[in-house]
């Protein structure tokens, strides 16, 4: 009996041995290694690389550059070419038919490029989109010029989380675009602020400000990009979503350690022409970059650069740096409209509001196809209806360091619409009845609330707190007794109203 249990415990055991060599379907097969991929690099090119999907399947016709010229992968997935002596990076233009790869699960900073070092070979993997994201939401997120751990925590509390309450509720795919100066010129603080703008739902890309350069040792010397670069990639580079093809450049640049100026470079110039090259005509073109370009002297290359967006479909600049807002359309040498974005930080972390007034916060654009269908500004941490605020002409704010007035009749009203173009139509209303238009005022006309509560009252330095306002309005009252309502409409219809009266700075100092 205990021999013949024994076997049939063997005839058992050999039984599942076999079993165990057999192939099963539900094996999950090995990820592909794209460095199984042969690659013969053709004479004299020294950067290449294989691009394909999840699962190996090689992809046509990705653009990859180094930063000063492009080239795309053929039908094998391989690119190669001649590498530039002074670039920095690989890095492929992420096409709208794919995902925008991101530092970790965690950390959705866009992932595009590899640092070019002794290697000659990069190769990039990405996955496969269910279908192209024609129609998706941008936001632009101007200056967090973090300058200390607790301007990192508002910026966290604040900003971020005003981001991800708004993103919660979105039902089309996020992106974001950050406007540079990241940092205060603190470049410690590089790698939390990546962890930070990237810790939202929304994939974020971002540019350099002039306060994200580093000065080396010698003052003489112009600052550099290699800090920034470490934590954020390349500087001048491109992407795709839906129909838009998406362009940064860095446009800030150093003579030394400490001036600097608005503009740009032949070498960037000649890429952007090789970029567009490969960009159909239909597209709108969302270049962006931190300095704004609005002024047609002092900006070098500019002309050039906007050459370069002539015939697509529709074209848009966006921008930080000035940390008040702007709308600024372009007739020549091409048809644009560039935004200038208030900063996300304000005036500097000091208040609740940039200089101009307007509030802190970010800008969300619509975008449908190649157009742009609708964009607001977001005040941090208050409603997106809250457009507008509304003062008396005659009224004086300040305080121990001084005061500062609009300078108007006491029965008029002035109105800062502060994302409004002359496109809007803003309107006054007394006891419900439409009684005027409001007048634009002159665009050299100052906040004086804003400068009132950050000069008069914290003195801070008039050369940076003193911007000019370009979307002040004004109205005379028909009325003085009557119930006032301001009503503000914009390029899409979308109506904005006010009817209460700021007098004081409690909404200066905090939300």
């Amino acid at each position: 009996m205990q021999r013949s249990a024994q076997y049939l415990l063997a005839i058992l055991l050999l039984l599942t041995f076999v079993q165990c060599g057999e192939k099963s379907d539900n094996i999950i097969p090995d990820e592909p290694d794209p460095s199984e991929v042969v690659i013969t690099p053709g004479p004299g090119m020294d950067l290449y690389g294989f691009i394909g999907d999840n699962d190996g399947t090689p992809i046509k016709n990705i653009v990859v550059s180094d930063g000063f010229s492009c080239t795309a992968t053929d039908a094998k997935g391989i690119y190669q070419m001649k590498k530039n002596a002074n670039a920095k990076f690989v890095f492929f233009s992420t096409p709208a038919e794919y995902a925008v790869n991101t530092t970790s699960e965690s950390v959705k900073m866009a992932s595009f490029y590899s640092e070019i070092s002794t290697t000659k070979r990069h190769d990039f993997t990405l996955k496969k989109l269910p279908a192209i994201e024609t129609s998706f939401t941008l936001l632009c997120i101007g200056d967090p010029q973090v300058t200390s751990a607790e301007e990192v925590t508002r910026f966290r509390t604040e900003t971020m989380e005003d981001i991800k309450v708004l993103t919660q509720s979105e039902t089309k795919p996020c992106y974001g675009l950050a406007m540079g100066d990241m940092t205060g010129d603190k470049p410690a603080f590089f790698d939390q602020m990546k962890a930070l703008i990237g810790s939202s739902a929304i994939r974020v890309f971002t540019t350099i400000g002039n306060h994200d350069k580093v000065a080396t040792s010698v003052t003489t010397q112009p600052r550099t990009t290699d800090a920034f670069s470490k934590v954020y990639g390349p500087v001048n580079y491109s992407f795709n979503r839906g129909n838009v093809h998406f362009v940064c450049l860095d446009n800030i640049i150093f003579t030394d350690a400490s001036n600097y100026s608005g503009g740009f470079t032949s070498s960037q110039v000649e890429w952007l022409k090789q970029d567009l090259s490969y960009v159909p005509k239909e597209k709108m073109v969302i270049v962006y970059y931190h300095i704004p370009i609005r002024s047609t002297s002092g900006i070098s290359y500019r002309t050039e650069i906007l050459s370069t967006l002539q015939g697509f479909a529709e074209v848009h600049l966006m921008c930080g740096h000035t940390h008040y807002t702007e709308n600024y359309t372009h007739t020549s040498p091409v048809a644009a409209y560039e935004h200038i974005h208030a900063a996300a930080c304000g005036s500097w972390w000091r208040s609740t509001i940039n200089g101009d007034g307007a509030p802190n916060g970010y800008a969300v654009y619509s975008i449908n196809g190649n157009t742009i269908t609708n964009w607001y500004y977001k005040p941090t941490n208050l409603s997106k209806d809250f457009q507008m605020r509304l003062h008396k002409g005659n009224v004086s704010f300040g305080g121990a360091y001084g005061y500062y007035n609009f300078n108007q009749a006491d029965n008029t009203i002035v109105a800062n619409v502060w994302n409004s173009d002359s496109s809007w139509k803003v309107e006054a209303y007394e006891n419900g009845i439409k009684v005027a238009n409001l007048t634009p005022m002159p665009t050299s006309m100052k906040d004086a609330w804003a400068l009132g509560y950050h000069i008069g009252v914290l003195n801070r330095n008039p050369d940076n707190y003193s911007p000019s306002c370009k979307h002040l309005y004004l109205h005379t009252l028909v009325n003085p007794n009557a119930n006032l309502e301001i009503k503000a409409t914009d390029r899409f219809g979308n109506v904005y109203t006010q009817n209460q009266i700021t007098t004081d700075f409690t909404t200066a100092i905090s939300y």
